[in-house]
């Protein structure tokens, strides 16, 4: 085998080891995670980190770059109510994203202009139209609600997710009941 030919298959390598790396520590420490320990964790120098990733944001985005893609393609579930399905599609997504530090950190702290943030709020707003579509037949979401309203509740969740503690992971579900029950019809009392 030739010089040239293994140096390939060991930069080849070694960016298969800083992503997984990189996946591993910004999923657990979020957007603060250090580039050393990322370099460290991976078994490279500092400098091979940088040479495969001039930018923390060029690997963060190598990395969350997946995740977003996975939120692009969730989506309601069908045989269930509007509201239901709303409350399926927060639960089951927030639940996902609340492994991975460095997507909440980047979706809560995104600027509106930021690319991945105008693609993630396309996408939710996309869902909130599904459900709105779904609650003119069941009457289950509030007249007065609109699908860009459901895609920032469903941000705001991911704030919250953010600033929980660890070990208040069970608070999300409440936080996840009080925005569906903004959004949800009242029926009026008799």
């Amino acid at each position: 085998m030739t010089d040239e030919r293994r140096q390939r298959r060991d930069v080849v390598a070694n960016r298969a080891r800083i992503i997984e790396a990189a996946t591993t520590v910004l999923r657990e420490q979020g957007m603060t995670a250090d580039m050393r320990a990322i370099a460290t964790e991976a078994g490279v120098g500092i400098g091979t980190l940088y040479r495969h990733f001039p930018t923390r944001e060029r690997l963060v985005h190598e990395i969350t770059g997946l995740d977003l893609s996975r939120l692009a393609s969730s989506s309601l579930p069908i045989d269930l109510s509007a509201i239901e399905a709303l409350r399926h599609f927060f639960t089951h997504t927030i639940d996902q994203l609340a492994s991975n530090r460095s997507l909440i950190d980047l979706l809560a702290g995104a600027e509106a202009s930021d690319v991945d943030l105008e693609r993630c709020m396309d996408h939710l707003s996309d869902v909130g139209r599904d459900a709105l579509a779904r609650s003119e037949v069941d009457r289950t979401v509030a007249a007065d609600v609109t699908s860009t309203d459901i895609a920032r509740q469903f941000l705001a969740l991911v704030r919250i997710v953010q600033i929980l503690p660890p070990d208040h992971s069970g608070d999300i579900a409440h936080h996840i009941d009080l925005v569906l029950r903004g959004l949800e019809h009242k029926h009026p009392r008799p």
